[in-house]
């Protein structure tokens, strides 16, 4: 199974590099690909590992994990930084003050959930939490 830093390692690489094709085998399924509408953004879904790679001009962009069952997803079953389940004030004491954050209620867009990010030498990270203030999906972004 791929460990945190694998994933982190794995932001910036092209789609034909050996990393991104044998990621089939590290899941053990093939992804549901889909792409954007102008053609520039792929999506690679792995559902039942909870995992969606998102790729901007053929090199990953973002990797989204699913940290609870939504959107068709799967539970990711991996191993993150935190632990799952954990509220917002448990990943700041975690990991400090956050460089950016937003969501809950807007007049206009409803409930979106709440996030926060952190932004590190060579990504950022992306946190959502669901009502209930527990950690939903976690985002790494180049």
């Amino acid at each position: 199974m791929l460990m945190w830093n694998d994933f982190v390692e794995m932001l910036g690489c092209q789609k034909m590099d050996e990393r991104f094709i044998h990621l089939s085998q590290e899941f053990n399924e093939l992804p549901k690909r889909d792409e954007s509408v102008l053609g520039d953004r792929e999506y690679y879904s792995f559902i039942g590992s909870g995992i969606l790679f998102l790729l901007d001009n053929g090199i990953v962009d973002q990797i989204s994990f699913y940290i609870e069952a939504d959107e068709g997803f799967s539970k990711f079953k991996g191993d993150l930084p935190l632990s799952f389940g954990c509220s917002e004030s448990e990943v700041i004491h975690h990991f400090g003050v956050p460089s950016s954050s937003g969501g809950a209620e807007d007049a206009l867009l409803g409930y979106m959930n709440r996030w926060i990010k952190y932004e590190e030498k060579s990504y950022a990270m992306h946190l959502q939490f669901n009502k209930n203030d527990k950690l939903c999906r976690v985002t790494l972004m180049r």
